[in-house]
């Protein structure tokens, strides 16, 4: 057997072939991953439109006096039918009740997620056409003030699975905590109550009626 054709590589550093190859199957894995965020989101069940009227139903209470920032919301979505069954999740983003005789109350918060019968889980924003409490009454709460609203946008913190696996190919595990912040702080719009009064509060029963269009992380 002839040893003499076999190369040594004393100092232990990767060929250029290596790192070559190394650099190729990186850019194959980014490329198969960059297809992938720009894939129109869809699911097995019904695709969402931009602006797609839904008309969901509040399945616990909301409140200024028993809600803080970071409590999650969630309503049973009613129509349209091809939707019907599914949930809006959300979160608080601000609880501020008002004093007993003057100032205003204030209760924020934003649907980010629309999850499908089927176990699909959509990325959306919303804002606020209009809303009955339980009693069918339209824009008061429970209690009968007269709820001020408007749609802001603003940001909330939702992690990208996909930035951390960017983030791995870029770095390792380092890589992959700081890809997991591609797609946080996304950009929703926020649903804000006000009214002078000394709380806010929906009942389980209330309905929002919302504009919803997909969202991309």
């Amino acid at each position: 057997m002839d040893f003499s054709r076999r190369k040594k590589n004393p100092s232990g550093i990767p060929s250029l072939s290596r790192c070559r190859r190394s650099v190729r199957r990186q850019g194959a894995l980014l490329g198969s991953l960059f297809v992938l965020l720009a894939t129109p989101i869809r699911a097995d069940g019904p695709a969402i439109a931009k602006n797609t009227e839904i008309r969901v139903r509040l399945t616990a209470p909301v409140s200024t006096q028993t809600n803080r920032k970071g409590d999650k919301v969630t309503a049973l979505v009613v129509a349209p039918p091809e939707f019907a069954g599914a949930f809006m999740e959300g979160e608080i983003r601000e609880s501020t009740s008002g004093n007993k005789y003057k100032g205003k109350s204030r209760l924020s918060f934003a649907f980010h997620t629309l999850a499908l019968r089927d176990g699909a889980r959509i990325p959306v924003s919303s804002d606020v056409r209009s809303f009955i409490n339980s009693k069918g009454q339209q824009n008061t709460d429970e209690e009968g003030f007269l709820i001020e609203k408007k749609n802001n946008l603003g940001k909330i913190a939702i992690t990208s699975g996909i930035g951390a696996a960017l983030g791995a190919l870029a770095g390792g595990a380092r890589g992959a905590a700081i890809g997991a912040g591609i797609g946080a702080g996304a950009a929703l719009i926020l649903v804000q109550f006000a009214a002078q009064a000394p709380n806010i509060r929906l009942d389980p029963g209330a309905e929002i009626v919302l504009s919803v269009s997909p969202r991309r992380q």
